[in-house]
């Protein structure tokens, strides 16, 4: 919960604070409520999402063709990477996370108007989604405006950097079933069913089910 509280703080202390939130492309009530944190030692919804974010850079620094990228705001993270098919068109995941209530959601975008790509693609998320509920239970989905959305569930009892862990692993995992689908087009259902056997493989490995 968030509360709005009077302070009175020195001119110049303001000054380096409104400083610093810019540089980490927050506000100042943001900042404020993390150097408190930081400085109290207190886990609060906000810490999370930094731990995890700062995981989650971590590990996509090194893997191959993924990007991690600047935070729009701070429950907000994007990851890019391109799709190999027609003009490489790029793949954009934009995580968000929730400070209550499901984990987050994982948006995935194409920027496309090829509609036999279009039409590509909602074959594959169909799939996937089936392909999910069929080993992990259901799951929420979304596909509005060549916009793909998985909400992710909350794990219990797991560190910020063990969620960013999940989260990254998820990220790469998807960006590379999609890759074995465009990969195979001239046999979709053996696509289909390479991805279901690297499905099966990845998730016996996985300790966090998102």
């Amino acid at each position: 919960m968030k509360s709005v509280y009077s302070v009175i703080l020195r001119d110049e202390l303001v000054k380096k604070l409104d400083a610093v939130a810019y540089e980490n492309g927050v506000s100042r009530s943001v900042m404020l409520n993390k150097i408190l944190a930081d400085y109290l030692e207190m886990e609060t919804p906000d810490t999370v999402m930094d731990g995890i974010f700062a995981r989650m850079e971590t590990l996509f620094s090194s893997i191959a063709n993924m990007r991690f990228v600047n935070q729009a705001s701070a429950s907000m993270a994007s990851v890019q990477s391109a799709l190999e098919y027609r003009y490489n068109p790029k793949v954009k995941y934009v995580l968000e996370l929730f400070p209550s209530g499901d984990l987050g959601q994982l948006k995935i975008t194409l920027r496309s108007q090829n509609p036999a790509l279009i039409a590509l693609l909602e074959d594959f998320y169909t799939f996937f989604a089936q392909l999910e509920s069929h080993y992990i239970g259901e799951r929420a989905y979304a596909y509005q405006d060549n916009r793909f959305v998985r909400v992710f569930v909350r794990p219990n009892g797991f560190s910020a950097e063990k969620i960013g862990e999940a989260i990254t692993s998820y990220v790469q995992n998807f960006d590379e079933y999609l890759g074995i689908y465009f990969s195979n087009l001239s046999q979709i259902n053996n696509a289909k069913y390479l991805i279901e056997v690297k499905y099966r493989k990845d998730i016996s490995k996985k300790e966090i089910l998102l």
